[in-house]
């Protein structure tokens, strides 16, 4: 936190409970970080892709990289290093499928889909606060805007016989809950759609949104099981491509009001106001994914509407698809050194490796890397968990 500040972060994210930057703030920060790296010697190279990496007796010699703009008379251009670092992120199928070709150690893991879910947020304001939500005043009054953080386990409480009982080990969450924010667009296939949600600084517009997930695992990925390794990003694509087709094309994204998704029927086909810019089209979202998924989404809104009354209501809209909660594989690395497992020299790393599960978790396992890298370089001579403390491996990735 004292690092965003000394970049150009509000100060109050010191002091705030659940401190938030906004993505609008995001953008000076970067740049006032890119600068600092420069200044240290770091060559950042923009419209640059990674194709191959450069292997010799099954050590990593570097990176072949192309002009991503693929502009005429560009040719690939081989770079060698002592190391190469892989941070990409959860949806680099490119680089996954690139790795599965030098015969990188890569398994599928346990991940979450289902949809974001959107109400006014003078809604949920009301709901949170109760006659406190006066005070709010669109985020500039004396209490803040309203969110909610929910974890379901499907088959708690005592919700009996409304909804055929689903697996009892499947658990449904809030995800990325964006209280005064929008629905935004994540894929850039316009025949595989996905969603997020996101909020600027001031969380002043009208709408709280949060993706409603449903954890699924290899089990649910047996019927993608010939493409390998790779099972579960096929998963993904799956249902995005079906989103994209019930959606009509051009980004625009299947929506269904939460009442009608309850019951299982499209009855409303005027959709009240949504925030994502796209345009949406009504659609029969309790379709779109396997039953197991469909019916642990339904009893779990069931459920939190029994704590939150008003949670299920004709303002709220559900959007398809929240496919990308984290990544579909774990590449393979030694728990001391990071390194991968496979390949010496390659150092597979944060969420797009499978060991993180968020921005802050990504970021510390690129620290940890970072010093476990350099003590293998002899550029650092120290002990890391003595600056950090010891990471705690959990299945899927590392506690820290």
């Amino acid at each position: 936190m004292k690092t965003f500040v000394h970049f150009g972060g509000p100060p109050n994210i010191l002091i705030d409970g659940r401190p938030h930057l906004g993505t609008d703030k995001l953008v000076p920060l970067l740049r006032n970080f890119r600068h600092h790296l420069r200044e240290l010697g770091v060559a950042i190279r923009f419209n640059t892709r990674v194709d191959d990496l450069i292997v010799e007796g099954g050590q990593v010699k570097g990176v072949v990289v192309s002009d991503s703009n693929l502009q005429p008379g560009s040719v690939d251009q081989k770079l060698s290093f002592d190391a190469v670092v892989l941070a990409v992120g959860h949806s680099a199928r490119d680089t996954y499928s690139m790795l599965l070709r030098h015969n990188v150690d890569i398994t599928p893991k346990n991940f979450s889909v289902g949809l974001r879910i959107e109400h006014p947020q003078e809604l949920i304001n009301n709901i949170q606060y109760s006659e406190l939500a006066a005070e709010v005043h669109k985020g500039r009054g004396r209490i803040p805007v309203a969110d909610y953080k929910i974890v379901k386990s499907i088959g708690e409480g005592d919700v009996k016989n409304d909804i055929e009982q689903v697996d009892q080990n499947r658990s449904c969450y809030s995800f990325c809950m964006c209280p005064g924010g929008q629905v935004v667009l994540t894929s850039t296939n316009p025949s595989e759609l996905c969603v997020n949600g996101m909020s600027f600084s001031r969380r002043a517009s009208k709408w709280a949104n949060s993706a409603l997930v449903v954890t699924v695992s290899s089990h649910d990925f047996e019927p993608f099981q010939s493409h390998g390794s790779l099972a579960g990003v096929e998963f993904q694509r799956e249902y995005e491509r079906r989103a994209a087709m019930m959606g009509g094309g051009n980004f625009v994204v299947p929506a269904q009001c939460v009442t009608d998704f309850i019951s299982n029927k499209l009855s409303v086909t005027t959709l009240p106001p949504s925030s994502y810019r796209l345009g949406v089209r009504p659609s029969k979202l309790h379709e779109l994914f396997p039953p197991y998924i469909t019916e642990a989404l339904q009893q779990s809104i069931t459920m939190i509407d029994k704590e939150m009354p008003g949670f299920i209501s004709s303002e709220a809209l559900l959007h398809g698809v929240e496919t990308r909660t984290s990544s579909p594989l774990q590449i393979s690395r030694h728990r001391e050194t990071y390194e991968s497992t496979s390949l010496q020299g390659l150092y597979p790393i944060g969420e797009g490796a499978g060991y993180a599960g968020g921005i802050v978790s990504a970021a510390v396992d690129g620290m940890y890397c970072g010093f476990a890298l350099a003590k293998q370089l002899s550029l650092f001579a120290g002990d890391i968990e003595a600056i950090f403390g010891k990471a705690q491996k959990q299945t899927g990735s590392v506690k820290y």
